[in-house]
């Protein structure tokens, strides 16, 4: 880093170098009036910012540089991070307020080739998906899309250019970048309009005088009143209980903790305190070799991939220069109404909280009412249910002495009836043996009847039984010629022979010969189309890589 390279090198210094010098075990003002006194810093209280910004968002900037080291830094030193947080910090948090101005000074001061890696790195749209996958873990959405999306796409435009003349730089070109003129808008050139004829004014129907609005309408009825009245009342007496609850002594919940447990407590934070290591030592890992200038058989896959990055990276600069050619445009105003739009929401959002709290604490009082009102009623409920079982039991002792009453008259009755039932049996065992003797005398006709159509349908049985023999003894003739011209006649549809079904096959032999003749052809002819394809490619390779090698033999 250039000390003297211009206006701002030396405020650039001593931001990095208050981060390199600074340790946690002092504080912040205590570190920055003794750096003060012993160096003289043009902007103290710029500097003094850069160094509670950068460790208040030290995560944040943090996961940005590893990202870096892990993909486009990896040639660069790990001990100029500080000098690449600084640049992120300007462009993500403090851009709106210094300008380019003071950044192109930063920028400026550092070794070409490594801040035009790292601003490249941060301007693409690959590795800002991956920075902003990364800080939604740590951080929420809306943060992340403040400080990191809305500044790209704002100042996206500039650090391009920015980009664009550290290109220029390292390549020696000095000439002056035109800028295309904005177009101009021109108006329409159209015919006006012919004037318009005075419409003849229709005639307006009076309307009738309507009646006067009672003065009963606006007003709130009786019943109404009432009802604000009862529910004031309630929501008082509510109040009042409430007071009463939160007056009351909660100190049987405060619970200490004994000595012999606070002693075990100490013992094991000391323990963790020891198994910690802060200053291990990490050794940097070894150089990689030079594996460039080995010579390597490309296949056809490596080839075509080689092809796609080249022109991935064509398309790229052609996308970079029309951008260039068409101008960038401000979105300031945009954004403006961005902001404005999202505090209107966000004002939006607290006022339903708050009406929601409101309503909360509302709902909460008018249950205190409804619990208090529901004690009420089970008391009642209680007193009525009293009644009603005291009601029971005196129908249940009433409805007793009527049942023993009901009992004795009976008893009563069964012994008036005990010599009647004497004579009723004799009678009911006389006419049972009737009853049997009659029963044995039917069920004998009937076994009689059945045995006699049982043997009738035997004798048929047997007579079917023989004509079946007698018809199967007669010899069948089942010889039948075979005709391969004709069809079975099933009365199938597309129903053939077999000598029309050998002749069908036959030609869809030939059809699937003359197919995969036609189909190899076609193969060959694919192969060698793709084969010259690949040495095309292949050769566009070489020449590109030839004029790769030209150009930083050049350089």
């Amino acid at each position: 880093m250039d000390r003297n390279a211009n206006a701002y090198s030396e405020l650039f210094y001593h931001c990095v170098q208050v981060l390199n010098q600074y340790d946690n075990s002092i504080s912040e003002e205590t570190f920055l009036e003794h750096y003060f006194q012993e160096n003289k810093v043009p902007n103290e209280t710029f500097v003094s910012t850069i160094l509670f910004d950068c460790i208040r968002h030290s995560t944040l900037l943090k996961t940005i540089i590893d990202i870096f080291y892990a993909t486009d830094g990896i040639h660069i030193r790990r001990s100029e991070h500080n000098i690449y947080k600084i640049i992120v910090y300007l462009i993500f948090f403090q851009l709106d307020t210094v300008g380019f101005k003071l950044l192109r000074g930063f920028i400026n001061s550092v070794q070409l080739n490594r801040i035009y890696q790292f601003l490249k790195f941060l301007i693409n749209e690959n590795h800002l998906e991956t920075i902003q996958k990364e800080c939604m873990k740590l951080y929420e959405q809306e943060y992340i899309d403040d400080k990191i999306g809305r500044v790209m796409k704002t100042y996206l435009p500039d650090l391009r250019g920015i980009l664009l003349d550290l290109t220029d730089a390292i390549e020696g070109r000095t000439a002056v970048r035109q800028i295309p003129e904005p177009t101009k808008i021109q108006p329409f050139n159209l015919t006006a309009p012919k004037a318009r004829i005075v419409p003849i004014p229709k005639i307006i129907p009076k309307l009738e005088k309507a009646r006067t609005i009672p003065k009963t309408t606006y007003e709130p009825s009786r019943e109404h009143i009432e009802l604000e009245k009862i529910r004031e009342d309630n929501h008082r007496r509510g109040l009042n209980k409430l007071d009463e609850t939160r007056t009351l002594n909660c100190h049987f919940l405060q619970t200490e903790k004994s000595s012999k447990t606070q002693k075990k407590l100490r013992k094991i934070i000391e323990e963790r305190d020891k198994n910690l290591r802060f200053d291990h030592f990490r050794a940097n890992p070894p150089p990689k070799t030079e594996t460039n200038k080995i010579p390597v058989k490309l296949n056809v896959a490596t080839i075509l991939k080689e092809s796609q990055l080249y022109k991935k990276q064509e398309d790229d600069v052609r996308r970079r220069l029309m951008d260039f050619e068409a101008g960038g445009k401000d979105a300031q105003e945009f954004f403006q109404w961005q902001q404005t739009m999202q505090k209107q929401d966000y004002d939006e959002q607290m006022n339903i909280i708050e009406r929601k709290r409101l309503e909360g604490k509302m709902s909460y009082e008018e249950a205190i009412l409804a619990r208090q009102r529901l004690v009420d009623e089970n008391r009642r409920l209680a007193d009525e249910l009293k009644r009603q079982t005291q009601e029971a039991i005196e129908n249940h002792v009433k409805e007793k002495v009527k049942e023993e009453q009901r009992m004795k008259q009976l008893i009563d009755e069964v012994v008036n009836g005990r010599e009647n039932a004497k004579l009723s049996q004799q009678k009911l065992q006389q006419y049972k043996a009737d009853f049997v003797k009659q029963y044995k005398e039917e069920y004998k006709q009937l076994m009689k009847q059945a045995l006699e159509e049982a043997e009738a349908e035997m004798r048929q049985r047997a007579e079917l039984i023989q004509q079946i023999r007698v018809l199967e003894s007669v010899p069948i003739d089942r010889w039948k010629p075979v005709d391969l011209t004709s069809i079975a006649g099933h009365g199938v549809h597309d129903e053939m022979s077999i000598a029309e079904l050998r002749e069908r096959l036959e030609l869809i032999k030939l059809e699937r010969e003359k197919e995969r003749e036609s189909r190899r052809d076609h193969i060959v002819k694919d192969k060698q189309v793709k084969e010259q394809m690949i040495t095309n490619t292949v050769q566009n390779i070489v020449k590109y890589r030839n004029e790769l090698t030209t150009q930083t033999a050049k350089k």
